[in-house]
Order: structure tokens, then C-alpha cells, then sequence
């Protein structure tokens, strides 16, 4: 889960893909340009109790070509995100997705084959990245809330748990 500063919208993405996809994933989040020092701003962790997630104590990460390399899916917030992912990956990277996008290529692909969540989770790049080569999908971005008021917070922390809640159930990656 890839964002700017690493504080607010790959966190929400981080912590509730591993609520929802349990063992199924180990789950982390960055940033390009992360917030080295700072955590989950309050209204950040106030939208994301609405959805009955806390978050913990949340260390920003800063990306990394290893950290690239060692993921089997990068969701990614915004097309900023994408270009900085494939300047330090050498070109497009075939794991990597803008989270809206992923939803957008899901509601038009088959879903991804395996006998656990484990399985399809490994699959999931693969079947999506099938499906962008066969028509793809704009990469729409996710709005940074950062310094904005709570309800855009909230609005973003909606789209973070729709989305999310889209691509655990086309996957049947859900572990709850």
C-alpha cells in the first residue's frame, strides 16, 4: 500500500487490508517521500474507527526498489505514486495498481484461481494484470486528506473500505 508521506491513506489501506485479509497476506504500507518521524494523523485514526478499525501506532516506511521487489501487489493511492514506482522499478511494474484501478479491472475479470486466500492472493497481479493488458483501466487517485478538514477524512477512509471491500470479495480473500 503506497501513498505520499506514508500517514494517511496507505496506512487506512495497510491496516484494513490486514483486518480483512487476516493470514491470508502479510501487509505493509510506504511512502515516496515518507513522513519519517510522524504518525496517523487523529482524523485519519477517527475515520477509520467509523469502520471499526483501530490503528496502531504506525511507523512511516519509505519505499524502496527492495520493498517493490519482495510484494506480490502494490496498491498505489494517485498516478504520482505509479510514475515514482516505475522510475525506480525501470518501467511499469506489473504488480502495481492504483487502488481504483484494481476495483475498476476486478468488476470486468475473472476472479483469481486457488484453493485458499493465500492462493488467490498470489494470483491476484497476475489476473489483473491480464486483465489491463486486455483493456485497461484509468488510474483514478485517491485524494490526500492531509490538512483538510474531517469530513474529507471520512469520505477517503469510505473509499479506502469500499474498495478494499470490492477486491476481498472478487478475490475471496476475506479472513472475517
Amino acid at each position: 500500500m503506497v501513498c505520499t508521506g506514508n500517514i494517511c491513506r496507505s496506512p487506512a489501506m495497510h491496516y484494513y487490508a490486514r483486518e480483512r485479509w487476516g493470514n491470508a497476506a502479510e501487509v505493509a504500507s510506504a511512502g515516496i517521500y515518507a513522513e519519517v518521524g510522524l504518525d496517523v494523523p487523529q482524523p485519519m485514526r477517527a475515520a477509520a474507527v467509523r469502520h471499526g478499525l483501530t490503528i496502531p501506532r504506525h511507523r512511516p516506511t519509505q519505499l524502496d526498489y527492495g520493498i517493490l521487489s519482495r510484494a506480490d501487489l502494490v496498491l498505489v493511492a494517485t498516478q504520482q505514486h505509479a510514475r515514482w514506482i516505475e522510475q525506480e522499478w525501470g518501467g511499469r511494474a506489473p504488480h502495481m495498481f492504483g487502488l481504483k484501478e484494481a476495483v475498476e479491472l476486478a468488476g470486468r475479470a475473472d476472479a483469481p484461481v486457488g484453493a485458499s486466500p493465500e492462493s488467490r492472493l498470489e494470483a491476484l497481479a497476475g489476473t489483473l494484470d491480464h486483465a489491463r493488458l486486455d483493456d485497461p483501466a484509468p488510474l483514478r487517485s485517491l485524494d490526500d486528506p492531509w490538512g483538510h478538514a474531517q469530513d474529507t477524512f471520512d469520505r477517503v477512509m469510505d473509499e479506502i473500505v469500499d474498495d478494499l471491500d470490492a477486491l476481498t470479495e472478487w478475490a475471496g480473500l476475506a479472513d472475517r
